[in-house]
C-alpha cells in the first residue's frame, strides 16, 4: 500500500463540497472547542511562556497568536497555538488528540494567504480524516507505542497538520505527498512528560513540522515518495514490523469520515482521557445519592493495569500531575462534584482536604482483566460510606464521547468557560457567533479578529 499516495491524493484534491454536511458540522464543533481550550491556555503560567518566547522569537506578522495581540511568522504562529490548545489537556480526545495539531497549522496559513472559513473548515476536516487513517492502521499496537514512551498525537499529528495546512495553500498531490512524508519525519514526543507542561509542546511541534514541511512543499522541494511505507519510513520506525496494517488506508476514504465515525469526544474535565468514564461515574453518584465527603469511608476505581501507564500518578503533590492521576480527579469530584481548571492548581493540591480525599482514594489494578481495548478503558467506581453502604457505577460512554454527545448548549457553554478568561461580553458572544457559521466567513481574518487578534 502506497500510503503516502493514497493520503496526498484525498488531501490534496478534497474541497468543502466533496464533505458531507455531518462532517463539517462535527469539525465546526470540534474548531469551537479547539479554540475555547487555547484561549484559556493564554491566561495560564506556562501559556504566557509560551507567548512570551514567541513573542521573543520576533517573525514576520503574518499570523496571529490566540487571545493576544502578538502576530508573528506562520511557522511560530502555528507553534505556540498548536501548545496553548493542548496545554491543559482540555482539548478533544478519542484517536489521540488531533484538533490541536491540526487546527494551528491550518488557521497560520489561513490567515497568511487570505483563505476563506470554508477553506479552513475543510482544511481541518481533512487533516482528521488523515490522522484517524494513520492512527487507525497501528491502534492494535498503539498501548505499546505508549508504554515504549511515545505519544501518539505527535505521532501522527505531524502529517495531518501538513495535510491541513497543505490543503489551505492548494498543494498539488505530489506537494501534499512531500508535505505529509517530511512531516512525518519530525514526528515525536514522549510520554514521560505527561502531567507537565512538557506535554503541551507535542501538539505545537506538530502543527510546526506541518507548516514548516507545507512551505518547502510549495517551493518544490523535493522528498522521499514513501516517507510512511517505506523500508524506513513513519512505521517502520516507530511501529515496527508487524505491528501495522496499511492495506485498509483507503477504504472508504473521501465517503466515509472519521470525524463523524468513529468521532471525536469532547472533554468535560481538563484531564488525561482516561480518567473521563470513572469522572462520570464518580458525579453520578455523588449527585445521585447525595453523598458527602464527610460521610465516605472509601472510594474505589479499578482498572485495567494498562491503564495506569497513562494515568500513572498516585497521590501527586504538585497540582498539573492531578490532570494524569485517576486518584486525584476522583478525590477533587468526592470533595466538590465537581473538576474544572481550578481543580489542577498547585494551592488545591496541596490543601488539607485533598490530601484527605486522597487517602480515601483506593486504585485497584485488575491484571486478570481481559487484554483488549474495552477492558483496558474500564474504570467502575465504588463508594463505601461510613454507615456501610456502598455504591458502585460504570460509565461505558463518557459525556461528550459520541457515544453520549454534549448538546450543543453545553458545548457553548464550556467555550464561555475557556473563552471568558480572554474574551469579554459582546466579544465572547461575536467569537461563538463567528465560530458556528464559520463556513460563511469570507476570510479567516474575520475570525481572528473577533478572538482577541484585532
Amino acid at each position: 500500500m502506497q500510503a503516502t499516495t493514497v493520503l496526498s491524493e484525498f488531501a490534496s484534491k478534497t474541497h468543502l463540497d466533496d464533505i458531507s454536511a455531518e462532517a463539517i458540522a462535527a469539525t465546526k464543533r470540534h474548531i469551537l472547542d479547539c479554540t475555547g481550550v487555547a484561549l484559556a491556555a493564554t491566561a495560564e503560567p506556562a501559556g504566557r511562556i509560551v507567548v512570551d518566547i514567541t513573542r521573543e522569537q520576533g517573525g514576520g506578522p503574518t499570523a496571529t497568536v490566540l487571545g493576544t495581540d502578538l502576530r508573528t511568522s506562520v511557522v511560530s504562529a502555528a507553534w505556540a497555538n498548536g501548545s496553548l490548545a493542548h496545554l491543559l489537556d482540555y482539548d478533544d480526545t478519542g484517536f489521540s488528540h488531533p484538533t490541536a495539531c491540526i487546527l494551528p497549522a491550518a488557521l497560520a496559513m489561513a490567515e497568511e494567504t487570505g483563505a476563506t472559513g470554508a477553506d479552513l473548515v475543510a482544511a481541518v476536516c481533512v487533516g482528521l480524516e488523515v490522522f484517524e487513517r494513520m492512527s487507525s492502521s497501528g491502534r492494535q499496537h498503539e498501548h505499546v507505542l505508549r508504554k515504549t514512551g511515545f505519544h501518539p498525537t505527535s505521532l501522527y499529528g505531524c502529517s495531518a497538520a501538513a495535510a491541513g495546512a497543505g490543503s489551505i495553500v492548494g498543494l498539488n498531490p505530489k506537494q501534499m505527498g512531500v508535505a505529509i512524508g517530511l512531516a512525518a519525519a519530525n514526528a515525536g514526543g514522549l510520554t514521560q512528560h505527561f502531567g507537565t507542561w512538557g506535554k503541551g509542546i507535542h501538539a505545537g511541534n506538530a502543527a510546526r513540522a506541518g507548516v514548516t514541511s507545507v512551505l518547502l512543499a510549495r517551493k518544490d522541494y523535493g522528498a522521499d515518495p514513501a516517507g510512511l511505507e517505506g523500508d524506513y519510513g513513519f512505521y517502520s520506525a516507530f511501529h515496527g514490523d508487524g505491528n501495522y496494517t496499511l492495506d485498509k488506508m483507503a477504504d472508504g476514504l473521501g465517503t466515509h469520515w472519521s470525524i463523524v465515525d468513529p468521532g471525536l469526544t469532547v472533554k468535560r474535565y481538563p484531564c488525561c482521557g482516561g480518567n473521563l468514564r470513572a469522572l462520570d461515574a464518580a458525579e453520578a453518584l455523588v449527585v445521585e445519592h447525595d453523598i458527602h465527603f464527610d460521610d465516605v469511608e472509601r472510594l474505589e476505581v479499578d482498572v485495567h493495569p494498562d491503564l495506569l501507564d497513562v494515568v500513572r500518578f498516585h497521590k501527586p503533590e504538585d497540582g498539573f500531575r492531578g490532570k494524569f492521576s485517576i486518584d486525584y480527579v476522583l478525590a477533587a469530584m468526592l470533595l466538590d462534584r465537581r473538576v474544572d481548571l481550578d481543580s489542577f492548581s498547585d494551592s488545591y493540591c496541596s490543601a488539607p482536604r485533598m490530601r484527605a480525599a486522597l487517602d480515601k482514594t483506593v486504585v485497584t489494578a485488575h491484571p486478570e482483566w481481559p487484554d483488549n481495548r474495552e477492558s483496558r478503558r474500564r474504570t467502575p467506581v465504588t463508594i463505601t460510606m461510613k454507615d456501610g453502604r456502598t455504591f458502585t457505577k460504570q460509565v461505558d460512554a463518557a459525556r461528550g464521547s459520541p457515544g453520549n454527545p454534549m448538546t450543543r448548549d453545553e458545548l457553548v457553554d464550556k467555550y464561555r468557560g475557556c473563552a471568558a478568561r480572554v474574551l469579554k461580553g459582546e466579544g465572547l458572544e461575536r467569537s461563538i457567533a463567528a465560530l458556528e457559521s464559520l463556513e460563511t466567513i469570507p476570510t479567516v481574518k474575520t475570525l481572528i479578529d473577533e478572538l482577541g487578534g484585532a
